[in-house]
């Protein structure tokens, strides 16, 4: 009977996991819905949408000073206008005294990493 409720309880703690890691992989930030964005880095921007959910985008490309011009307007494109932002998206941005730039999408997740400003981590 023991083994019995071992292996059910390994199999409820696998369904758990497989439920966890579906849902961060399911994360969409709508591109139409985002409201407003905080760079922790050149390589890493929190995302806020209109229902005040944060996502973490994690970025490659020339992201030069990102995280020095927070008033910087960024232009955001996706696949579609309804579409959740993903890898391979562009993030563009003027950066005073350098000009245009841009930046792809490398990860979208929801939440936000412990070492953001603002996170709840002490």
């Amino acid at each position: 009977m023991s083994a019995l409720k071992l292996v059910s309880a390994v199999l409820i703690g696998l369904s758990l996991s497989n439920v966890a890691v579906a849902a961060e992989e399911k994360a969409c930030l709508e591109n139409n819905r985002i409201w407003g964005w905080q760079a922790v880095n050149e390589r890493t921007l929190i995302v806020t949408d209109r229902t005040y959910q944060r996502y973490t985008v994690n970025l490659s490309g020339g992201c030069i000073g990102l995280d020095h011009y927070a008033g910087a307007k960024l232009v955001i494109r996706t696949k579609s206008i309804l579409g959740c932002l993903a890898e391979g998206d562009t993030i563009k941005f003027d950066s005073p005294g350098i000009g245009p730039l841009t930046c792809f999408v490398k990860t979208v997740r929801a939440g936000v990493p412990s070492e953001a400003p603002g996170s709840a981590a002490h």
